[in-house]
């Protein structure tokens, strides 16, 4: 369990660096996309990793002023007072690359394997900070992920036609 103060900072500006690499991922993705549905879904998520960004500064700027954690939902959204490149930059945690030549499929990929680290990461933050406030923020931030990883694995079956599209049904529940 991480008890200081100084601890906890650092976890935080991980994962404050992970969830802009996370939007510059997913803003790249969507300047590259073909399909615009697939545009949609890449921005759609840099958003929301944007509300992670915001939420993440907020803890940090509390914690640094010797405030406790507060609730994700407390966290209003601001992105003027966001920074939209990292100050961590050179802390990776993603250390994942993406050939500039890699189609839609590996980028999908790329994306799954970025979301299922967040979800890794922010797992172990969760067990390792104390305090209940500090313990739903991460949880909040897996449950989010995760979601992600559901929207990209989909993509990913519908792109390799492999299952289906969330978008798509295969077929009408509709009684004619």
């Amino acid at each position: 369990m991480v008890s200081s103060r100084n601890e906890q900072i650092e976890i935080l500006r991980n994962a404050i660096e992970m969830e802009i690499d996370g939007k510059e991922f997913f803003t790249e993705m969507a300047n590259r996309a073909e399909h615009p549905n697939a545009r949609k879904m890449y921005d759609s998520l840099a958003l929301q990793e944007q509300r992670h960004i915001e939420v993440l500064n907020e803890e940090l700027s509390r914690l640094e002023k010797g405030s406790g954690w507060i609730s994700p939902s407390s966290v209003k959204s601001d992105s003027k007072d966001t920074p939209s490149d990292s100050v961590f930059r050179g802390k990776s945690r993603s250390n994942l690359t993406m050939d500039p030549k890699a189609g839609e499929l590996d980028a999908i990929k790329l994306g799954i394997e970025i979301e299922k680290r967040s979800i890794e990461y922010y797992r172990e933050a969760g067990t390792e900070v104390k305090g209940i406030k500090a313990k739903e923020v991460f949880n909040w931030l897996v449950g989010e992920e995760a979601g992600h990883l559901t929207i990209l694995r989909a993509e990913y079956d519908h792109r390799a036609r492999s299952g289906f599209y969330f978008d798509t049904p295969e077929f009408s529940l509709e009684v004619m």
